[in-house]
């Protein structure tokens, strides 16, 4: 009996704490509720735009008054099913940003919500009976299939409130390089204008937790040069040397998500900028940057095919305008805004300087996610996560100069130079042994082709596994169809990994040139099959609990960084054997 009451007594513990809990919160929303119903919502502009490289930007810019002063903050969202897609999301009054709290709910199942912190700028945007607008800008990443020659891209029609609306005026937007095939929604108005299609929903209220209302999509027929694509990541390298010259590196790592073959991008080029030049994975010269591009916002880079990743870089150079020199220091400022509307997943920022220049301590190096120095380089780097067109990053680097090191490496030279001269003089040649014939055996261009082909389909068969099994986990196949296709890629797989070893030696006895490539594709396998196997590590640490968030996403990023790296070695050892057929 004494067991049973402290079971009971534990219970009433347990539902009592729970209460007090959800209490303040409770009470908090019914506050909420009653003060928002104070408030009219006069009108909604909700604008949905697609933009080139697959991202969903949606706009909604709201009108409010009340009859007396209110203080309240505004809850805004959408569907749940939409929830698992959103990377971003900001608020804007006029030039003023608007704290937001994210995942707050509506306060009614099946909804993703925000609120938007209205009262922390009380002093600059007061409800009264002058209506006032505020923003809210919510963008998308995945909610598309692309299939055949198509496109079909889900979104919300409307928002979902808390309150009535009395007209929400619905514009869907996107790229003239696609066309409306199909759609779940009528709309009365269309039009053209800045290589943009606009379609316009006739006005209409809006009623409070619009749910199924809200949930829209339409068929694109691709008919351009549209891209839906990712870059998993960027290196910005800004290399500053001791007499001022600013030379910057982009490498991007960008995947083909879409149905046709990619040959060029949207970059917005910095207007500091000057003598672009495109270069492949291995740094070869792949193109110059003509003018009509440079006014035209278009790159064009190395083919990529239908869900292929691809590496390339663009090169040139800063003027001097954006550093400055005060009192012996240099300042050197940055404003990086947009870079392209296709989705950054990681960019990675580093500012890299000869030894002979040292950073000032300040907030912002402080703030660097790493701080390295060699002997010959000194850098700091900054890493954002999931970068997009409405998005900015502002940075000033201080540093001074040491006169010595200017000079220095001239006189090291003349000292190096010295002594080998010497050395020569003072020492006496020995013969060597005589080189050793290395046999070669002749092999025709077939066999080249042949095993770059089969590599790259290797590469292929291994990425749709991993796709395969990412569905599987999510659930979006059924286990029996899983298994079925997973096991044909796999026989694939084995039976193509026999014939590339076979042609692996072939190349291999080809000659010192063809052994030395094989070894570094070699090296560089084993060198991406450390680094994945890492990342298993890191992320099974990281459940269990062994390691922190930030020591999780900083070994994560060195493993892919690792990966990288690897890949780019693989792609360019393949191009020095694709130039041997063609």
């Amino acid at each position: 009996m004494t067991t049973k009451k402290s079971l009971i007594f534990i219970l009433a513990l347990l539902l009592l704490s729970q209460i007090l809990i959800l209490l303040p919160k409770t009470l908090a929303n019914s506050s909420l509720s009653n003060d928002l119903s104070k408030i009219k919502v006069h009108k909604i502009a909700h604008t949905v735009e697609l933009l080139d490289g697959g991202l969903i930007v949606i706009n909604d810019t709201i009108t409010v008054s009340a009859d007396e002063d209110v203080s309240v903050n505004f809850p805004i969202g959408f569907p749940h099913d939409y929830a698992q897609y959103l990377i971003k999301c900001k608020a804007v009054t006029g030039n003023e940003e608007i704290p937001i709290v994210p995942d707050y709910g509506l306060g009614f199942p099946g909804f993703y919500g925000v609120l938007v912190n209205l009262t922390s700028i009380e002093d600059e945007f007061k409800i009264n009976s002058i209506p006032k607008n505020f923003t809210v800008t919510f963008i998308f990443s995945g909610p598309i299939v692309a299939k055949d020659n198509s496109l079909t891209v889900n979104f919300t029609l409307f928002p979902s409130l808390t309150v009535d609306a009395q007209k929400c005026y619905t514009t869907v937007i996107f790229p003239d390089s696609l066309n409306l095939t199909e759609a779940s929604f009528t709309y009365n108005k269309t039009e053209t204008k800045e290589n943009r299609n606009y379609y316009y929903l006739n006005p209409t209220p809006l009623e409070k937790f619009a749910y199924s209302k809200a949930k829209a999509w339409l068929r694109l027929r691709v008919s351009g040069a549209f891209v839906y694509a990712e870059i998993e990541r960027l290196e910005r390298n800004i290399e500053v040397d001791l007499h001022g010259n600013i030379n910057v590196k982009d490498i991007y790592y960008i995947v083909n998500k879409g149905t046709k073959t990619i040959d060029q991008i949207t970059i917005f080029f910095p207007k500091e900028g000057y003598d672009f030049a495109v270069e492949s994975a291995i740094g070869t010269k792949f193109s110059d940057v003509s003018k009509e591009d440079l006014e035209s916002n278009r790159l064009h880079i190395p083919s990529i095919g239908p869900n292929e990743k691809n590496v390339f870089s663009l090169v040139y150079k800063l003027n001097s305008t954006i550093l400055s020199k005060v009192n012996g220091k240099y300042k050197l400022n940055i404003s990086i805004d947009k870079i392209t509307p296709i989705l950054i997943k990681k960019l990675v920022i580093s500012f890299i300087s000869p030894r002979g220049i040292s950073f000032e301590p300040s907030s912002v190096v402080s703030m660097a996610s790493s701080i390295k120095r060699d002997l010959s380089k000194d850098s700091v780097t900054f890493t954002l996560h999931d970068f997009t067109i409405v998005d900015s990053f502002q940075v000033t680097i201080a540093y001074r100069v040491n006169v010595f090191w200017a000079s220095y490496p001239y006189t090291l030279i003349a000292l190096i130079s010295s002594s080998v001269i010497l050395l020569g003089v003072f020492t006496r040649r020995r013969p060597g042994p005589a080189p050793v014939a290395v046999p070669k055996v002749a092999v025709s261009p077939k066999i080249f082709r042949r095993f770059v082909e089969s590599y790259e389909e290797r590469i292929k068969i291994m990425s749709r596994i991993e796709r395969l099994e990412e569905q599987a986990r999510k659930g979006r196949i059924p286990r029996r169809q899983f298994k079925v296709r997973k096991t044909m890629l796999e026989n694939k797989l084995s039976s193509l990994s026999k014939d590339l070893a076979d042609l692996r030696e072939t190349i291999r006895r080809s000659g010192p040139r063809y052994a030395d490539i094989i070894r570094q594709l070699e090296i560089a396998e084993a060198q991406l099959e450390e680094a994945e196997a890492g990342i298993r590590r890191v992320r099974s640490r990281y459940r269990r609990g062994e390691i922190s968030r930030e020591a999780y996403r900083r070994l994560l990023e060195e493993h892919e960084k690792r990966m990288d790296e690897a890949n780019l070695k693989i792609e360019g050892a393949l191009l020095r054997l694709r130039e041997e057929y063609r």
